[in-house]
């Protein structure tokens, strides 16, 4: 007599239902998944454009609030500043560099970044005014002046006087006070200096304006070219110490800025605008500067179901003129190549500065 075997399992049908529901727990989890990770994306792009931003506005605010710093006679402010560098090869033609403690260079228009050079000295002593006492009989001549006081070898010298150009030299010798170079800053050849000399014979009436031995000539501009390293990059141009295009803070794709004006030169700010100075009079009624920065998130939101980005609908602006007009901060060739500025999110920063060491100027 034959026992009967019983088989146990999963019939078809059983299989079939339980992938069904597997296929179904699996999609909830990847939709709460797709979910948590729109979440993390927008927090960490959102941490990324204010880390960028505050960054780059504290830098360049730093930079803002020692400007003028050494540029101890506002006659000259406005002149073109040349120099030469023999630690670059090969040797390299500086300038020229406007002396001014901040100038703004326009962007061409509305899309373009302006662009901002800060110029102060990094002497430690407080830089009073040097006057030549003997006319120059040549480029290479000594500098003989009324009190060389603080002035120490290798510091970087701007030589200036009425109607003639700047020019910057380096100090090849410190000198001693009660000896007798003790008003002779000698001109040799050194990093600074060519090895025939360069600018004019300046004459009894020109002045020596100690810049320290690292003095600050920094350009800061907003890399937007598309494919370029550092493509929507805050950046620098260290211009005297020939450092070109070091990145400061990533994501920042604009910034525009304005002068602070005083109308009458009674030292009160009672205009913003975005008008050139071009005499050394204007010059010295630049009494501020206020600068906006846009910071953008690292990473584009996914578009909608349309295809359409509706991250950001409208775009930055700010309200910093005085009849509480804003100012849109276009943002719209931020992104060229690549998914439409309307993906990304946006953070504006914002400061104002006021050119003190320009206010404290005795002249």
């Amino acid at each position: 007599m034959k026992s009967r075997t019983h088989q146990t399992g999963f019939s078809l049908i059983e299989v079939l239902i339980s992938t069904v529901v597997a296929m179904f727990a699996t999609l909830v989890i990847m939709q709460a998944f797709a979910v948590s990770e729109g979440y993390r994306r927008t927090a960490t792009s959102g941490g990324d454009a204010s880390f960028s931003g505050t960054l780059g506005i504290y830098v360049l605010d730093r930079d803002l609030r020692i400007a003028g710093y050494g540029i101890n006679s506002a006659t000259y402010l406005g002149c073109a500043v040349s120099g030469s560098d023999s630690g670059v090869t090969p040797t390299a033609a500086m300038g020229p560099i406007t002396l001014a403690p901040v100038q703004i260079t326009f962007g061409a228009n509305a899309q373009a970044p302006d662009s901002i050079t800060v110029i102060s000295s990094s002497t430690d002593m407080m830089p009073g005014a040097i006057n030549l006492t003997t006319s120059m009989v040549a480029a290479t001549s000594n500098y003989v002046v009324s009190d060389a006081y603080g002035v120490n070898q290798g510091d970087v010298l701007l030589l200036a006087e009425a109607g003639q150009p700047c020019t910057l030299a380096e100090a090849t010798n410190t000198p001693t006070n009660g000896a007798s170079n003790q008003n002779t800053i000698k001109h040799a050849t050194a990093r600074y200096n060519p090895l025939g000399g360069m600018g004019p014979n300046y004459s009894s009436n020109a002045v020596v304006m100690d810049m320290g031995p690292t003095p600050t000539a920094n350009r800061y501009w907003i890399q937007n070219v598309a494919g370029a390293p550092n493509f929507n990059t805050l950046m620098v141009d260290q211009l005297i110490a020939d450092q070109f295009s070091q990145p400061v803070a990533a994501n920042i794709v604009q910034m525009k800025a304005q002068y602070g004006k005083s109308s009458t030169g009674n030292g009160i700010v009672d205009t913003w605008n975005t008008v050139a100075p071009v005499t050394s009079t204007d010059w010295a009624n630049v009494l501020a500067i206020r600068v906006a920065l846009v910071a953008r998130s690292a990473k584009p939101e996914k578009p909608n179901a349309a295809g359409q980005c509706t991250t950001t609908t409208v775009a930055p602006s700010i309200t910093w003129g005085d009849d509480g007009t804003a100012t849109i901060l276009d943002v719209s060739a931020t992104a060229p190549t690549g998914p439409a500025w309307q993906c990304y999110r946006y953070r504006v920063f914002h400061a104002t500065s006021s050119l003190r060491n320009l206010i404290w100027t005795p002249s």
